[in-house]
């Protein structure tokens, strides 16, 4: 990338989930840290804060009223906590340039001047931010040139060119994520991991393809160089971000097969959809398996389920059946993976379907996220909520309700008050109990495996006490892991619902 001179100092902030919710116990950030990243090597003075990591008012003041430019990255659920920082940012800096990125700036610009921006940047932003900066420095003027450039001018919103969206080559050349620009990242939990962007499928509830029209890839090794770098920073696990991990299932067996011949151990996490354990024959891809099976002593498939009713899945353009995610996932299992089962209540379920889809997950996942569908701007399935008057909340305030864990959609068939009960009872059935005692018994007698070729590998490359204790842990690690997952999942479950966000937004329905 090309360097630049300019000596202009930036603060990046990504807000923090708004109470608690599926966000909120990730600590790792989502795109601000590669954006700083790219902003340090061109030059210019960064600083990088993500309340995910550091914690809610963890953000140094003294930084934001120092820099030129404050730039903002924000999710719908986010949106409120970003326009309560912008406000604070214009109390300590009245001077500095507001510019915000991300999804729902991109797929609602309109909002993002609403929390106050100057500027919007639609899309990716790697090439696009530092091109506004340079802009906004040398020659303002130019920057309605930039692509992407949303501004407001006489009260209406005027857009430059488009947003570009990166090549594979490009993105395969940015650079890896310089964590120490992240301040307090050593408190992140999870290390970051990416290998593609965008997604080849057309789910009419999901925003990814509105910002990523085009399903990209990046080079696998140098995927393989990151994972490996979370690693050896000693971070407990990776999350591998794809939105598809397996959406080209060639590469991403490289990716895998690359990641085992390194010597990769600890736990990763991934997104894929259930029918990609399938060959082009409707065989079990047992190397898929293996290679998953053999990548980590713990290794946590998040498959979109969406619904066990195949109708919920025809509407939204799922293009598969309950009966082949049923089949896929029973298999996954046997090969010894977690798999955390993502399930969206939609606006149009009965309470029949509510319940059969907390069945489903009882027999075939080992985690549950049971998500409210979410009106994310720019959607078809948004647009016909909107059309019908079924969309709950639209102020700023309110949008952190849009996160999957409020019923944000009217329902059809029943009151938004039960919705949220029926849903809240699966929840404390799968996470009963009962359910985790029966998976400590299961660790304990029958739970057990081989350590895969990579895991050895790293294992020999140890001092020999460390060795041990390492040898130990990992087997450990993988024979209670779905113990360990039921146990923390019925904490968070119990820590939601006594929250006190919750309860105000339980008052908020009952009214």
């Amino acid at each position: 990338m090309v360097k630049t001179a300019t000596a202009q100092r930036v603060v990046l902030i990504e807000a923090g989930s708004p109470g608690l919710n599926i966000y909120s116990h990730v600590a790792m950030g989502r795109g601000v840290p590669l954006l700083a990243t790219v902003l340090g090597n061109q030059g210019f003075q960064v600083a990088a804060f993500v309340e995910d990591i550091s914690g809610q008012d963890s953000i140094a003041w003294d930084v934001v009223a120092s820099a030129d430019v404050v730039g903002f990255s924000a999710i719908t659920c986010t949106l409120t906590r970003t326009a309560e920082l912008v406000r604070e940012t214009r109390h300590h800096n009245p001077g500095a340039t507001i510019v915000m990125g991300g999804p729902e700036p991109t797929c609602a610009p309109q909002r993002a001047f609403e929390a106050g921006a100057d500027y919007v940047i639609l899309g990716e932003a790697e090439f696009s931010l530092p091109e506004f900066l340079r802009a906004l420095h040398d020659d303002p003027a130019a920057i309605r040139e930039v692509p992407g450039i949303v501004w407001r001018q006489d009260g209406e919103l005027r857009f430059g060119p488009p947003p570009r969206q990166l090549t594979a080559d490009e993105i395969s050349e940015l650079p890896l994520i310089d964590m120490t620009l992240v301040h307090q990242a050593e408190k992140r939990t999870v290390g970051l991991v990416w290998r593609s962007r965008g997604c080849p499928e057309r789910c009419e509830f999901c925003e990814v393809h509105e910002i990523w029209p085009r399903y990209t890839l990046r080079d696998e090794q140098t995927s393989v160089e990151e994972l490996l770098r979370c690693q050896e920073e000693g971070v407990g696990g990776s999350f591998l971000i794809d939105d598809n991990s397996a959406a080209n299932k060639p590469s991403f067996k490289r990716f895998l097969e690359g990641a085992i011949a390194r010597g990769a151990a600890r736990p990763l996490t991934l997104q894929l959809r259930a029918d990609a354990f399938f060959d082009k024959h409707g065989r079990l891809d047992k190397e898929l398996l293996r290679l998953l099976r053999d990548l980590s002593p713990v290794t946590t498939v998040c498959v979109g389920v969406e619904s066990a009713e195949n109708s919920d899945l025809a509407a939204i353009g799922k293009r598969t059946t309950a009966e082949v995610t049923a089949r896929a996932l029973a298999a996954v299992r046997k090969y010894g993976l977690l798999v955390h089962g993502m399930f969206i209540a939609f606006g149009s379920d009965t309470a029949e379907t509510l319940k059969r889809n907390g069945e489903f997950a009882r027999k075939y996942v080992t985690s549950l996220q049971y998500l409210f569908e979410a009106p994310l701007p720019g959607t078809k399935s948004t647009a016909r909520h909107e059309d019908a008057g079924r969309v709950l909340f639209h102020d700023i305030p309110e949008l952190k309700y849009v996160d999957g864990m409020h019923v944000a959609i009217r329902p059809e068939h029943m009151a938004a008050c039960q919705m949220q009960e029926i849903v809240t009872a699966e929840y404390r059935k799968f996470y009963s109990r009962v359910r985790i005692v029966r998976a400590f018994v299961n660790g304990l007698f029958v739970r057990h495996r081989r350590l895969g070729p990579g895991i050895r590998r790293y294992l020999k490359s140890l001092p020999l006490r460390r060795r041990v204790r390492e040898w130990a842990w990992l087997h450990l690690e993988f024979k209670f892991a779905p113990w360990a997952v039921l146990r923390v999942g019925r904490e968070r479950v119990t820590a939601f619902l006594k929250d006190a966000e919750y309860l105000m937004y339980l008052r908020r329905l009952d009214g």
